[in-house]
């Protein structure tokens, strides 16, 4: 005889589909389960939704999987490419003021040159790249208010970038070969 009520066991029932309880109490629960109808028939009743429950979890898990995987994959792309694009864009700022900032002509050619090398490593943006330079080097020398240092910059740091993408893609072709 079993010492739980039926309310009692109503109560535990999905704790005890879910395989909650402790051996002593799940027990105790089969015993009344063998013993009374009623709670018998709300313990199929509810295994029985328990289960659909489950199948249609599935069943949608399994139909949109795909899709839902396509859209993650997509959203980490965008967030990524996001990211490349501000990296490229920040660091050919960086190197290009430190170029025309620079008091030393020739020793801020390292830093035009190592700049787009390691992004033309990292990243296939080389016409990004060129051209962030290219835009940067107007905006700053127009702050500058230097409009005729404009074109031999322009020189410059296009020559220095083109060679630092020119090593980047002779290395990756050293790589590949």
């Amino acid at each position: 005889m079993s010492k739980l009520k039926c309310s009692i066991v109503e109560d535990l029932m999905p704790l005890y589909i879910e395989d909650l309880l402790s051996e002593e109490t799940k027990k105790e629960i089969e015993l009344h389960l063998d013993e009374c109808e009623d709670c018998k028939e709300v313990y199929d009743e509810l295994k029985e939704d328990v289960n659909l429950e489950y199948e249609k979890k599935i069943d949608l898990k399994e139909d949109e999987y795909e899709e839902l995987k396509t859209d993650t994959l997509d959203s980490i792309k965008n967030y990524l490419n996001k990211i490349k694009y501000i990296l490229i864009i920040f660091s050919m700022a960086v190197s290009v003021g430190i170029s025309i900032l620079g008091n030393g002509f020739l020793s801020t050619i390292p830093w035009i040159i190592i700049i787009p090398f390691v992004l033309g490593l990292l990243y296939k943006e080389n016409t990004l790249i060129i051209a962030t330079a290219l835009i940067f080097n107007i905006l700053f020398n127009i702050v500058l208010q230097s409009a005729y240092a404009i074109i031999f910059d322009s020189i410059y740091i296009l020559l220095c970038t083109g060679a630092g993408l020119f090593l980047a893609i002779s290395i990756k072709n050293l790589k590949t070969n």
